[in-house]
């Protein structure tokens, strides 16, 4: 739950969102503090909607690790793995609307059983974030992780491509706080202080998660 935002607050209310020993003391309660009990972030799930845009066709199914782009799956906001081979062109134009403001975490990666460079370009808004080129020689993957920065209902959007030489495949995956989740770390407690003067008004609002 969370302490009110007015109105009278009690150190026994405090010690109940945020556990704590007796007697009770505001000195255990500094934001980050030592005995961990006030954070500075919690996790909020987030989730992924309006999956729109097209890729080229899947030359694998998912019993044997083809995924098409897909949303709120795998325990993540986004997932594809988008395979070509014998010489065709895996390309995608992909995008997704997220509910929440916060920092995204993402994977790209490129694999080859020959050797070729694929190209991902991530969007936030409809302006172009970063481009990554991953260089793959014969039958390895490249592969690249960075974040974005997005508010609530804007859209995340990823383009590529990349050429086959026998089997090849684009990954994208895109989660919160990490690329595997669909949480994102929201920063909360603001008003309450790491150190020197703390009163029970500091609290006004505060949560444990």
């Amino acid at each position: 739950m969370t302490l009110p935002a007015s109105g009278a607050l009690s150190f026994s209310a405090i010690q109940g969102e945020f556990t704590g020993v007796n007697p009770i003391s505001l000195s255990e309660y500094y934001k980050s503090g030592g005995n961990g009990y006030v954070p500075s972030t919690v996790p909020e799930a987030v989730t992924a909607s309006n999956l729109g845009g097209t890729n080229s066709p899947n030359a694998r199914y998912p019993a044997i690790s083809g995924y098409d782009p897909q949303i709120n799956t795998f325990s993540r906001l986004y997932t594809q793995a988008l395979w070509g081979d014998n010489g065709s062109t895996i390309t995608m134009d992909r995008n997704f609307t997220v509910n929440k403001t916060g920092t995204y975490n993402y994977y790209v990666g490129y694999y080859i059983q020959g050797s070729g460079t694929a190209t991902v370009s991530m969007y936030v808004n409809g302006s172009l974030i970063r481009t990554h080129s991953l260089p793959v020689g014969y039958n390895t993957t490249t592969s690249a992780t960075d974040t974005l920065s997005v508010s609530s209902g804007q859209v995340i959007r990823t383009v590529g491509s990349g050429p086959s030489s026998g089997w090849a495949v684009i990954y994208v995956y895109v989660g919160g706080s990490s690329y595997n989740n669909a949480s994102i770390d929201l920063p909360v407690n603001t008003s309450v202080p790491t150190s020197g003067v703390i009163s029970l008004s500091n609290f006004y609002g505060a949560r444990d998660s």
